[in-house]
């Protein structure tokens, strides 16, 4: 039976994604999961994504658009269901080349040992100076 401790879902969820394991980390979302990433709709990765086949398709679209060449997280505060994580990233447009450093905070909800939520806040001009995206 898999961990359901908040902090263990979240430490899954980044050991899938470093593997680049779209499925596994699909697995890990409620059937109504989201991910919410404010910023330009120039990223063809920003807004809301909710439920299981928007979900899937958000870990089609990023990873096509994104070549993550590196992240670190810095820190992480877990209370309740809630945790928090920030870090950094590395990484450049997939049509473009040109490379992007950005800093991120993450804030995950877990309901039931699932992801309900995960609410993404990236430095998105860093990013959309690095376009074209699409």
């Amino acid at each position: 039976m898999p961990d359901t401790k908040p902090s263990n879902v979240v430490k899954q969820f980044f050991e899938y994604l470093g593997a680049g394991n779209m499925d596994g980390i699909l697995g890990l979302f409620t059937d109504d999961g989201a991910i919410d990433m404010p910023g330009s709709k120039n990223l063809p990765w920003a807004g809301r994504w909710t439920g299981k086949e928007k979900l899937k398709e958000y870990f089609v679209v990023m990873p096509t658009a994104l070549d993550i060449r590196g992240a670190t997280q810095t820190r992480w505060i877990a209370e309740g269901n809630s945790v928090a994580v920030t870090g950094t990233e590395h990484g450049a447009s997939r049509i473009s080349g040109k490379e992007y450093r950005a800093k991120w905070s993450w804030i995950f909800e877990i309901r039931d040992g699932k992801i309900a939520l995960w609410d993404a806040y990236e430095d998105t001009e860093a990013m959309l100076n690095c376009g074209p995206w699409q």
